[in-house]
């Protein structure tokens, strides 16, 4: 695997571990960006990706809050 694709991934399960332990937490990208001092492009990647994969949904105000619907999201793209 390409070493970008390897690092895009470990951010992934950074932020989706992090949303799990915290099940309450609520951030926009600006806050997930210093939380995880992770860079502006490569944060809004992640959070796009788990927002796709449906771990993750966007408020209209823009913050990333974990999807409650019960049901069991993969966090990793399938192959």
């Amino acid at each position: 695997m390409d070493g970008n694709i390897i690092e895009h991934e470990e951010i992934i399960t950074r932020i989706a571990v992090d949303y799990i332990e915290m099940p309450d937490l609520k951030l926009t990208a600006r806050q997930a960006r210093r939380l995880w001092n992770v860079p502006a492009e490569a944060c809004d990647r992640a959070l796009a990706a788990l927002v796709e994969r449906g771990f993750l949904v966007q408020t209209r105000a823009g913050a990333f809050l974990r999807r409650t619907s019960g049901l069991a999201v993969p966090l990793t793209q399938a192959s």
